[in-house]
């Protein structure tokens, strides 16, 4: 590996891919409905790692990828979604409406043109060793197809940063690290390539402007937007007195609920839909736990069951949705733990809203170190430093005109812990 740092220079046994298609849907109808990811030798993303760790983390400037959180250390899709729950109820605290538009890039990964990548790799301040080791790390792969036990021929690639390699996802989070909003107002939230627009009613510039300045980025990159899965959703206060819906931007379909990242979003930030989702997995789940436990499978074990596959899913970014919950649909959920403990499948009796707290305390601590990737979410700290009691936070408590806002992981949290 230091020789191969030290030349710039990647072994040819390392640039051969073997490429297993994954399904993206539970019925692929076609080639699309595949994931292409490359297994590569094991040498090769143990080096590719390190050249992450080593060189791409220390040159990446403070703001770069602010906006992004996929492939970084603190990123995940829990933050992602609190970030944009966050920003969008403190838009609806002034104005009328909030527009997200959900912009689709097909085949995003596969499609990075190298010369525009090394481009903007050259930007960084990254030593002449790393810059040609990704080049030779990027030029002159092959790649086979694996399907059961047939295999295609080798085939060059010339394109794509190859997806399920160690170097890939910072890659391509450099490679849209320049992408930003025109004005201030509005919000660009990424997680990957899922690409979210936030434009509040109240913006200097509108959707229609913003989704133009995307389409020449997209162009000058040669990424591709698929328009067809392209949505926008309009978020607005539950109960407004008045609400007229712009107009939906030419050829993208305007809904009331739409699917990010695991989790159902409603227009009027309820999430009935996404709890009823939720509760039939969890149903379908709880009925294999009944069929392990009539096997014979013991307590403890279903137990260890109950919590990967029950639990893992109303755990999933819980912090970005368990506010938002009604006391109807919180009844919901501890029916089905309830009838989860009687039958002897865990070990105790949980709670929705014990499981929540615990997700926001943990987060929340997280979210307190200063690299945190949704640390700016956080209110400026108090410049007193004298109180007359021991409080959770030293943080400024905001300002919460609506109720909505209050939900919102942050000011839950903050008001929570003082």
């Amino acid at each position: 590996m230091n020789l191969s740092f030290d030349t710039g220079m990647v072994p040819k046994q390392w640039l051969d891919a073997i490429v297993t298609p994954v399904p993206k849907v539970a019925k692929p109808a076609s080639l699309t409905d595949y994931r292409p990811i490359s297994v590569t030798p094991l040498l090769s993303r143990l080096a590719e790692k390190l050249v992450v760790r080593r060189w791409l983390y220390p040159v990446i400037s403070p703001g770069l990828l602010d906006d992004q959180f996929g492939f970084r250390p603190t990123g995940s899709t829990t933050c992602a979604l609190t970030s944009l729950l966050h920003h969008v109820t403190v838009m609806l605290e002034r104005c009328s409406y909030v527009r997200c538009l959900m912009i689709d890039f097909s085949k995003a990964f596969d499609l990075v043109r190298h010369p525009i990548l090394l481009s903007k790799l050259n930007v960084l301040n990254l030593p002449d060793c790393a810059i040609n080791w990704i080049i030779s790390y990027l030029t002159g792969r092959t790649q086979v197809v694996k399907c059961n036990s047939s295999i295609s021929l080798p085939a060059s690639i010339n394109t794509s940063i190859v997806q399920g390699s160690g170097i890939g996802p910072m890659l391509y989070a450099i490679m849209e690290s320049d992408l930003h909003t025109m004005s201030l107002m509005n919000m660009l939230i990424k997680y990957a390539d899922d690409t979210n627009l936030l434009v509040p009613s109240d913006s200097d510039v509108g959707l229609t402007e913003e989704f133009s300045h995307v389409k020449h980025w997209a162009d000058e990159n040669r990424m591709v937007i698929n328009i067809l899965k392209t949505k926008e959703i309009v978020f607005r206060r539950p109960n407004p007195r008045l609400c007229i819906n712009p107009a939906p931007i030419s050829a993208v379909q305007q809904v009331t609920s739409a699917k990010l990242l695991g989790i159902t979003l409603c227009d009027t930030l309820r999430f009935d839909v996404h709890v009823g989702n939720v509760l039939k997995m969890c149903s379908q789940r709880i009925y294999l736990l009944k069929l392990l436990r009539d096997q014979g499978l013991p307590r403890h074990h279903l137990n260890t069951v109950f919590d990967a596959l029950v639990l893992s899913r109303l755990r999933y970014a819980i912090p970005a949705w368990g506010g938002f919950l009604s006391a109807e649909l919180k009844g919901q959920v501890n029916s089905v733990l309830k009838r989860a403990f009687k039958y002897g499948f865990c070990s105790r009796l949980y709670t929705i809203e014990a499981i929540a707290e615990d997700a926001d305390t943990e987060l929340f601590c997280k979210m307190t170190r200063a690299h945190h990737c949704a640390h700016s979410l956080l209110p400026p700290v108090k410049s007193c430093t004298h109180y007359l009691r021991p409080k959770g936070h030293t943080y400024e408590l905001p300002r919460c005109d609506s109720e909505l806002y209050k939900k919102s992981f942050v000011p839950r949290c903050l008001f929570r812990y003082m």
